[in-house]
């Protein structure tokens, strides 16, 4: 079951590991990436950093999908896309979900966030998720209030 899914650009790295991990409890940890699941070495150095108590898989969307559906079903995954583009290719492939956490995105354009900074594309997406009634909420890490996106 995913207990979380999370928008970072940098996909994983120390505020995942040592803070959203121990917060959700997770017992697994997805990056659903299409360019890490085809690089070899990138895909190898993100598994690395799983343990006996923590799994890492990488996948690519479709195959993030199909895991999540057919998967262990006792299996609690913290999911992490890079973009909100990959969060909506997920939802439309079939995952669905009702709230999203941006804790990462780094693009030219309006500053939502201190981590938070969006272009005319992530507005879109976010709009079309707020319609599709999926909740947003910007937060770096746990200890931090949540913050609701709000529309322009």
């Amino acid at each position: 079951m995913v207990i979380l899914i999370r928008v970072d650009d940098r996909l994983l790295h120390g505020q995942i590991i040592c803070s959203w991990v121990p917060f959700t409890r997770a017992q697994a940890l997805m990056v659903a990436s299409d360019e890490a699941a085809g690089d070899r070495l990138v895909s190898d150095i993100i598994a690395a950093c799983g343990n006996k108590e923590l799994h890492v898989y990488v996948k690519s969307l479709r195959d993030a999908v199909e895991y999540v559906e057919n998967g262990p079903t006792e299996e609690r995954i913290m999911l992490v896309v890079g973009d909100l583009r990959d969060a909506m290719r997920l939802y439309d492939g079939g995952l669905r979900f009702n709230d999203l956490n941006l804790g990462n995105i780094h693009h030219e354009g309006r500053r939502i966030a201190p981590s938070i900074t969006v272009d005319q594309d992530d507005e879109e997406i976010m709009d079309r998720f707020d319609a599709l009634g999926v909740r947003i909420e910007i937060r770096d890490v746990p200890k931090n209030e949540p913050v609701e996106y709000r529309r322009r």
